[in-house]
């Protein structure tokens, strides 16, 4: 039995609620667990059907800029790393794991940030442990050449299943990433939503293809452990 917690966070008020508010921006959320139990059933992986898997998976999503602690002594990713820190400790003790995801909108926000281009803030989820990312629509807030020295910066992958190049037909970001927690495969799909070309800045992504999610779901191979971002 694969026993999933999740643990959601809407960033600017860090705090850990019973109930995930699960909208477009926290999709990389949802395609997880629609995913688990398919992925947790296939066949060639040492699932022990008398045995119960813990799996914690710990959520963030709209970011903006946050990475200093406010006057108020609100925010700051310190705060959240000490946090986040602290809740893997005591799932890994217990014998659980733990997936730290973000559903993305990392940038725009404070000057500070925004005049560093995030850079802080993605060397910051470096420091916490991201294991995955999706790329939410304030990512196309700057130039595209910005995003993807983002994407340079981050340890962990960002992903959008559903963002395709005009030109070459290929998507600009992996769709999804399958990690192993005890022989389990968990596949993590994201998903950009598709308004960001009616409430972006055009000029920015005048050559992507911002695909409906609900018809261009991804679908990991069942026999595959990663996946490139070309289709």
């Amino acid at each position: 039995m694969l026993n999933t917690r999740l643990i959601s966070s809407h960033v600017p008020r860090l705090r850990a609620p019973t109930h995930s508010r699960m909208g477009l921006k926290a999709l990389l959320g949802a395609a997880l667990l629609s995913t688990l139990s398919a992925c947790a059933s296939q066949a060639g992986h040492e699932w022990q059907a008398d045995t119960t898997y813990h799996l914690t998976v710990l959520h963030t999503n709209d970011h903006h800029g946050r990475f200093w602690q406010s006057s108020d002594g609100e925010y700051g990713m310190s705060a959240r790393k000490t946090l986040i820190d602290r809740i893997r400790a005591e799932v890994e003790s217990a014998g659980g794991s733990v997936l730290l995801l973000s559903g993305g909108d990392i940038n725009t926000g404070v000057p500070e940030s925004d005049l560093q281009q995030a850079e802080p803030d993605f060397k910051g989820m470096n420091r916490i442990g991201y294991d995955a990312m999706a790329v939410g629509n304030h990512e196309f807030d700057n130039p595209l050449e910005v995003l993807l020295k983002q994407r340079d910066w981050a340890d962990f992958p960002m992903l959008a299943a559903n963002i395709y190049d005009k030109t070459t037909g290929e998507r600009l970001f992996a769709p999804w990433k399958i990690f192993d927690e005890h022989g389990i495969q968990i596949a993590v799909i994201g998903l950009t939503t598709e308004d960001t070309v009616r409430i972006g800045n055009p000029e920015y992504f005048s050559n992507l293809d911002f695909r409906t999610p609900r018809k261009r779901r991804a679908r990991p191979s069942r026999s595959s452990t990663s996946m490139s971002s070309r289709t």
